[in-house]
């Protein structure tokens, strides 16, 4: 058995929530570990979203979380600048039929949560007679990869404070008197077999993860459902280019810029998810065909395993283009999936809190099921405590 390498704080998972944790962590003077199942960070839903920086109009049915969202969107846009698009006019338009709200309920959304919104000619963007309002909008996407490399690049300057561990395999975490021990084996460290590492605070930073690494700990899982979605990324003409569109609210679709790099994100509320589990942890049929990739125990990456969906492509951009004047034309460059935990009680009101969760405390465990990305600030407070 190999001996135990101490750390103040293990932080296990390497999206934006967990590199933000180290970071701060390692300000404060922390010895950091970061444990990462894929080869590299930010590999799953940090990437693979539409790259929305939430102002809060896609929640008029949640005003919570349209406000917690216009709370962070300034200090996000400032904190994280040099990967913010802003460059182009993000609208926002209520479907004339099978939408939740109208055009009057979205603006009074928008006043009531302090967010701007200016009411544009219907048939500007949209064919005749599908949506009743349209709305100019103020909000950007962000780019993932700058971002993540961002993050790299800065704890680069802290090596000796910070180690971040890829192809890990969790084996076990066991709670001692004082710390929690984690066993886990590390396919990219030279030495064979097992390592294991303990640390007096344990963040569970894993998103779709979860409620598996809770349950490896023996702690209860959160009430949630799992979505397979498939984010489609899109080449777009000139006219395009420098739009984004969401058709609200209901069965609609999001074609917008996907941070920086040229394209555009195309998603829908109906054909984004391709299957659903509400099973307490992930299970889904595709893993018995996943040839050991993925299983309810330990979840893949959907964009390696040989069981990925076929695309939805053709339904969604059928419905896009039912609505969106024949000048926006956009083709399909390639799809990206991932697994999306959604609370079980947002199905009520659509809400998307983040949701921070202590299990114990000296030695201290805390799992964050994350609502969005610009409510990563959420996290300073439990971060902060001694």
């Amino acid at each position: 058995m190999p001996e135990a390498k101490h750390y103040d704080r293990i932080i296990i998972g390497a999206g934006l929530y967990g590199l933000y944790a180290a970071l701060f962590c390692c300000k404060r003077g922390q010895h950091v570990l970061v444990l990462e199942c894929d080869r590299e960070p930010f590999s799953r839903a940090t990437y693979i979203n539409q790259a929305r920086v939430h102002q809060g109009y896609h929640y008029p049915r949640s005003l919570s979380t349209a406000i917690k969202s216009a709370g962070y969107f300034e200090r996000f846009n400032r904190d994280y600048s040099f990967c913010i698009n802003r460059e182009f006019e993000q609208i926002y338009a209520t479907s004339s039929q099978y939408s939740w709200s109208d055009a009057e309920q979205f603006g009074k959304f928008c006043r009531a949560a302090e967010i701007p919104c200016e009411e544009l000619p219907v048939g500007k963007y949209f064919k005749e007679g599908m949506c009743d309002g349209v709305f100019r909008t103020r909000e950007y996407t962000y780019d993932a990869r700058i971002l993540r490399d961002y993050f790299l690049r800065e704890l680069e300057s802290f090596e000796n404070d910070c180690e971040l561990c890829y192809g890990v395999r969790l084996e076990a975490i066991e709670k001692l008197s004082d710390r929690y021990q984690i066993r886990f084996q590390n396919s990219e460290s030279e030495e064979k077999g097992f390592c294991i590492a303990s640390a007096p605070f344990v963040l569970n930073a894993t998103y779709a993860g979860t409620n598996q690494i809770s349950h490896m700990a023996g702690y209860e899982p959160f009430g949630i459902k799992y979505e397979l979605c498939e984010i489609i990324l899109c080449d777009v003409n000139d006219r395009l280019k420098g739009i984004g569109f969401t058709v609200m609210d209901g069965p609609f679709f999001s074609i917008m810029p996907f941070g920086k790099t040229g394209l555009h994100s195309l998603t829908s509320v109906t054909f984004t998810p391709h299957t659903t589990s509400y099973s307490e942890v992930p299970s889904f049929s595709c893993q018995k065909e996943s040839r050991g990739h993925c299983s309810k125990e330990r979840l893949g990456n959907c964009n390696d395993c040989p069981a990925k969906p076929q695309t939805s492509f053709p339904y969604m951009a059928n419905l896009a283009r039912k609505y969106l004047r024949d000048e926006y034309e956009f083709h399909y460059r390639e799809s990206l999936f991932s697994m999306k935990p959604i609370l079980l009680s947002s199905e009520i009101d659509d809400s998307r809190p983040t949701v921070i969760r202590k299990f114990s405390d000296r030695p201290t465990f805390i799992s964050v099921l994350s609502g969005k990305i610009n409510t990563v600030y959420d996290l300073d407070e439990v971060l902060g405590a001694d």
